[in-house]
């Protein structure tokens, strides 16, 4: 788990293991498939920066790989952007807000800011909840909330994230119950909210108590409403906080799903594809993590087992070609997990090497990771000790195969952020020119 270890401050995985319930069995985070690096010479399917199919990429035995269309490079100049863009904030027209905040995303998804911003990254997350508090835009709100996301995977191993996760904890709570909240403003807090848990939060008996708030507060309010948007969300934020939950104590996590198993029933009959993938792999996920060392299954298993198969050979007639084989693709693995033990085995190109994960707990933090970074995954990966401690991969940053394969931050030059660069680089030839020409009053 991604918890941070209060002693040494260098232990993100620890800390939830050091607690006098039930310990979960110690050999199953040992039998989990380290992620194994290898150089790969095959093709990989393209996944752009901005396109991102959790339930397709997770049975899909393909490797992903991340481009982006190379225009401008940034470098360096990410504070002083940064800057920039947080001067522009304070803008009076919410559309112009929403397009500095999309320039904000970008460069907090593809820039690892971690060993920077030093004595201004509390300004950042204020600024970023100052949006979310704006009533005005809903596209402002939602771009904030995922800048919140951003802000705890770029800092999640400084101080600052322990220190300010309460306060925004409790902003977000506050968010997702509200029904006068517009929906995918509702579901975007809701994941910013799991995501902050999941890096800051004390231990997983943190994430069980965010776990059946979520389930009794938002999944069920929002099943019961047919929200497929926070229903979906509330599963894979459910899914995640469960990673948790499994690291620190396997009869906890057996009691939470047992409690939210008829919820999880209900979300395999929803109507949207997305609600029903999301809800079957939280089964396989929670399957995996009690079946590790003994034959575990479920009190309903063979109603459950039922519901799936039906879902594999539902007609198309009912759903569109593509939803149809993202659902098959996504159950077929479910079931395999559920009858045979069996885990998917997921690749990731990053920096020329693929990179294996073979575990749902692996996968299910991956795809919460891949939905908040997106096309600056591979940065992060390189450069970000979060990442690397939540899935035990480091790259070597030094040699000459990374500096080849290395992923660059780049922007459309049409785009709000390119105008922005040029915008500073015109500022700051402004400020030299006015110190070096002579005053003419003189």
């Amino acid at each position: 788990m991604t918890r941070r270890n209060r002693d040494s401050g260098s232990g993100l995985l620890r800390s939830a293991l050091n607690s006098s319930r039930v310990p979960s069995s110690a050999g199953r985070t040992s039998q989990r498939d380290t992620p194994q690096l290898q150089y790969s010479q095959q093709a990989s399917r393209d996944v752009s920066d901005d396109e991102f199919d959790d339930a397709a990429s997770t049975a899909s035995s393909d490797a992903w790989v991340m481009n982006e269309d190379e225009h401008i490079e940034i470098g360096d100049e990410w504070e002083s952007l940064l800057d920039t863009a947080l001067d522009a904030l304070g803008e009076k027209r919410a559309a112009a807000r929403e397009k500095t905040l999309q320039s904000i995303l970008r460069l907090m998804a593809h820039t690892y800011m971690g060993d920077g911003l030093e004595g201004r990254r509390v300004m950042l997350l204020e600024a970023l909840r100052r949006s979310v508090r704006s009533t005005k835009s809903h596209v402002e709100q939602e771009r904030a909330l995922h800048g919140i996301s951003l802000w705890f995977v770029n800092f999640g191993t400084q101080d600052e994230a322990e220190s300010e996760f309460a306060s925004v904890s409790e902003q977000l709570r506050v968010m997702v119950v509200d029904p006068a909240c517009d929906s995918q403003v509702r579901a975007q807090a809701l994941g910013a909210l799991g995501v902050a848990n999941f890096i800051a939060g004390a231990d997983f008996r943190d994430a069980a108590e965010l776990a059946q708030f979520v389930h009794t507060r938002v999944l069920d309010p929002a099943l019961e409403s047919r929200d497929m948007s926070v229903a979906r969300q509330a599963f894979s934020t459910l899914g995640l906080l469960l990673t948790v939950v499994a690291d620190g104590d396997s009869l906890l996590l057996e009691n939470i799903f047992d409690a939210s198993f008829d919820s999880h029933m209900r979300g395999l009959r929803a109507d949207s594809v997305d609600v029903r993938v999301a809800a079957a792999q939280n089964f396989a996920l929670v399957h995996s993590a009690l079946g590790a060392d003994t034959d575990y299954a479920f009190d309903s298993q063979d109603e459950l087992i039922g519901m799936l198969e039906m879902l594999q050979h539902e007609s198309s007639k009912r759903l569109g070609k593509r939803d149809i084989s993202v659902q098959r693709t996504a159950v077929r693995e479910v079931l395999r997990t559920i009858e045979d033990s069996s885990a998917p085995e997921l690749k990731l190109n990053l920096h020329g090497r693929l990179v294996r994960f073979g575990d749902w707990t692996r996968i299910v933090r991956l795809q919460a990771f891949r939905r908040v970074v997106g096309g600056g995954l591979p940065v992060h990966f390189a450069r970000n000790e979060l990442l690397q401690d939540v899935f035990e991969v480091k790259f070597d940053t030094t040699g000459d195969d990374f500096a080849r394969n290395r992923a660059r931050m780049v922007v459309n030059p049409n785009s709000e952020l390119a105008k922005m660069r040029t915008r500073d680089i015109r500022r700051r030839r402004d400020a030299r020119r006015d110190e070096l020409l002579p005053d003419l009053d003189d």
